[in-house]
């Protein structure tokens, strides 16, 4: 059971919600979605004789490994992420456009408490 799984190169969705789910799956591989699936699956295994007990705890020893692993780059990623967008709707154009509306605001709201004191 020492064979380490085929490696993909990770895809590159457009949205966020694409990546999260992309991340996500490359956390949990073919393993199941949580550790109590993971150990059943494992029992399963060990039961129909197609891995000893010793093999199983290795199997679940790496899958938690490399879940913890994966579960650091994904916050790193999330955070990049989250950071590129703020800084886009800061310092960028949209972030430029975005001020030009919020002094517009400020203006319309400084006119209409001008009309309502008339």
């Amino acid at each position: 059971m020492s064979e380490k799984p085929l490696e993909r190169p990770l895809e590159k969705p457009s949205d966020l919600p694409s990546r999260l789910k992309e991340m996500w799956g490359r956390t949990v591989g073919n393993y199941a979605t949580d550790e109590r699936g993971t150990q059943s699956l494992l029992d399963r295994l060990v039961e129909f004789g197609h891995l000893t007990a010793d093999e199983a705890k290795k199997v679940l020893g790496d899958a938690r490994a490399r879940i913890e692993e994966n579960k650091g780059e994904l916050d790193k990623r999330v955070d990049a992420s989250i950071k590129a967008t703020f800084e886009r709707f800061t310092d960028g154009k949209e972030g430029r456009e975005l001020k030009k509306l919020e002094e517009r605001l400020n203006e319309l709201e400084a006119k209409v408490k001008e009309l309502d004191a008339r």
